[in-house]
């Protein structure tokens, strides 16, 4: 087999229009108080080092809102943020990757079972490169609407690294 090419989760910009990646700085934020303590304190550690506003000490004492615009600024520009972002974003919707990667498995496509945001984040891999799992994530959304379609495409980003690490 050739050797795999793990892009950083920073180049997923390259495939998502504003709206789709504001949705998903979202729901990031949203979920990062909820998130489980080993990944919100990854991501906390990155938002304090990179978000910075005006007026306010620190990461967590800014508006939500005021915090969107700059996440999602950041989102684009900052490998660290971008990979905190897609971690806490998978791990809100962990119901549509499981029911991804459940496919998967009926579709005798070998993800990894215990694939969790410390593997995932040293970044993902091509659809090209997973064309069984980009093509099953492609009929899924298909048959959703937005965001929810942009989720189930996301989610294969989200699994395509497991293909190849044991």
């Amino acid at each position: 087999m050739t050797e795999t090419n793990v892009l950083p989760w920073i180049e997923v910009n390259e495939m998502m229009d504003d709206e789709y990646r504001q949705q998903v700085v979202r729901d990031a934020l949203s979920h990062y108080p909820k998130a489980s303590p080993e990944l919100n304190k990854f991501a906390l550690g990155i938002f304090k080092k990179t978000i910075h506003v005006n007026g306010f000490r620190s990461f967590q004492s800014i508006p939500p809102q005021m915090a969107k615009i700059q996440v999602v600024k950041e989102f684009k520009v900052n490998d660290q943020l971008a990979t905190a972002i897609i971690c806490l974003w998978a791990e809100k919707q962990h119901e549509i990757i499981e029911a991804l990667k459940n496919a998967a498995r009926e579709a005798n496509i070998p993800v990894n079972e215990k694939w969790d945001w410390q593997e995932a984040r040293h970044g993902f891999v091509q659809g090209e490169d997973t064309p069984d799992l980009d093509q099953l994530a492609t009929t899924l959304a298909a048959q959703k609407t937005k965001p929810e379609s942009d989720h189930y495409l996301l989610a294969a980003l989200w699994l395509s690294n497991s293909l190849f690490v044991k």
